[in-house]
């Protein structure tokens, strides 16, 4: 059985899942990427519209074992970095719409018992005219059976 994998799930979950889960009237809806590493490089274009960058966190997946041993708690981390080259407040507009996603479906996605919004972080850089922000979102699973 492979093992599902975390940043794919809930990028699909925002990019469209069922049902369509992204309120463009809210914000408009980016486009979703995913990368691997952290210092992979990648070229977005900030002309066409705005980009989030989706990745496995540091540590990417985290199991700590409950009572006997048999069973543990799973958290997998997210992180999200988000650019838009419109102002401050679309960045903060975009991080909005992810939490409210997190927050309205916490529970919906199929593969994981719940999701969560962890922080935001605005990124300050030397690119005039770019905001850019980092967002955490663990997916858990809690007491499941370890054994494989």
């Amino acid at each position: 059985m492979a093992e599902v994998l975390p940043i794919t799930t809930f990028l699909t979950q925002l990019d469209g899942g069922s049902p369509a889960n992204w309120n463009t009237s809210n914000v408009v809806k980016p486009a979703f990427v995913e990368v691997n590493g952290t210092n992979e490089p990648f070229r977005i274009d900030l002309n066409v519209g705005d980009q989030v960058i989706g990745r496995a966190g540091s540590p990417a997946l985290e199991e700590t074992p409950i009572g006997n041993w048999k069973y543990g708690n799973r958290t997998y981390n997210i992180e999200l970095t988000l650019y838009t080259n419109g102002n401050r407040q679309r960045l903060y507009d975009l991080m909005g719409e992810i939490r409210r996603i997190c927050h309205a479906q916490r529970h919906t996605l199929s593969n994981f018992q719940r999701q969560q919004f962890v922080n935001f972080n605005e990124e300050t850089g030397e690119q005039a005219n770019i905001w850019m922000g980092t967002v955490q979102i663990t997916l858990e699973n809690n007491a499941i059976l370890l054994d494989t």
